[in-house]
């Protein structure tokens, strides 16, 4: 059984290559792919070669929603038919899974899939799913920040992550306010709704003062840049709370003034990943739709077309925030 799959065979490079998979067994599910989506923050580290763990050539991606066509005959989680969320794959030849999400067909055993539906939804609602790991990113962030009724966030990227996590942590009824030095995103932020500054503008400190006047009561990192840390920690209150949550691969440049967080006496937090809970949060305000996620998708391709997707990733232009891949009925 073959399928084609994106591969990085190096880093900054990318290619539809075609895959030879195992012969499912009494214990595997046969998957195929519906729609994949790129994660913008893991996939593009990836794809530089920076992120951990990564080894070339490799199949990357971790959002994938495909519709089970077989079971074998000792599976018992799954039936076929079921619309499922998962990425787990063998295949013969020698190229690494990172996660190997972008793919037409898996053979795998039904660990780290999760059932969706019996049913098949709409295109929206295949689309917006897709995005809920990198989604529960930001669930999880405002989970660990804990936000309250008119406590106000400064929330550092106005990326995907960030995005998402403004809208959760306006569903606690906290204020979110941007700081980004990339004016497409700030007007894309605006255009949500949120307020968003750049910190290259002249007026960018009178500006964050005059929206949150007694200091922000959170700041939240998603970009990884230590000169942006250090700038919105001097916005933070006393005892206020900082989420560390980006990459932070640039080991010779990634020291942030842990003296003026110590003055303040801020709690500092990290989150990695997501676990069950994050998922099932997200997934739920996902399908109730207050988290929003498709005016996020910028860019949809099929599946023939996914190289164009990597290569808006690579080179950030045009101006890009969710890609979508949709993939057709052949493996």
């Amino acid at each position: 059984m073959k399928t084609k799959a994106v591969v990085f065979p190096q880093a900054d490079k990318f290619e539809i290559r075609e895959l030879t998979l195992d012969e499912p067994g009494a214990n595997d599910i046969c998957v195929r792919t519906l729609v994949t989506a790129i994660s913008p923050g893991t996939e593009r580290w990836i794809l530089k070669g920076k992120h951990m763990g990564t080894q070339f050539p490799c199949v990357p991606g971790y959002h994938r929603i495909g519709i089970v066509e077989k079971c074998g005959k000792d599976v018992k989680l799954f039936n076929p038919g079921d619309v499922v969320y998962g990425s787990g794959n063998r295949w013969k030849e020698k190229t690494i899974s990172m996660w190997g999400a972008h793919c037409g067909y898996s053979v795998n055993g039904p660990a780290g899939y999760t059932f969706i539906s019996s049913n098949m939804p709409d295109k929206a609602e295949l689309e917006t799913t897709a995005f809920t790991i990198v989604a529960g990113v930001g669930y999880r962030g405002v989970r660990f920040l804990n936000p309250k009724p008119g406590e106000k966030m400064l929330i550092i990227g106005a990326g995907f992550i960030g995005l998402c996590a403004a809208q959760l942590a306006a569903i606690k009824q906290a204020v979110p306010v941007f700081m980004d030095n990339n004016p497409e995103r700030i007007d894309f932020a605006k255009k949500l709704g949120f307020s968003a500054f750049n910190p290259d503008d002249e007026d960018f400190d009178k500006k964050l003062k005059e929206s949150a006047p007694e200091g922000f009561d959170m700041v939240y990192d998603s970009a990884g840049v230590p000169a942006a840390i250090d700038r919105a920690v001097g916005f933070a209150k006393r005892w206020g709370r900082l989420l560390l949550q980006a990459q932070y691969f640039d080991k010779e440049h990634r020291t942030i003034d842990i003296d003026q967080i110590k003055v303040k006496e801020i709690t500092v937090k990290t989150t990695c990943g997501i676990d069950s809970d994050d998922w099932d949060g997200t997934f739920t305000e996902i399908k109730k739709r207050r988290l929003n996620i498709a005016p996020l998708i910028t860019h949809r391709f099929e599946s023939e077309d996914c190289l164009k997707g990597y290569k808006l990733l690579l080179e950030g232009r045009p101006f890009n925030m969710g890609i979508v891949f949709t993939w057709g009925k052949g493996k």
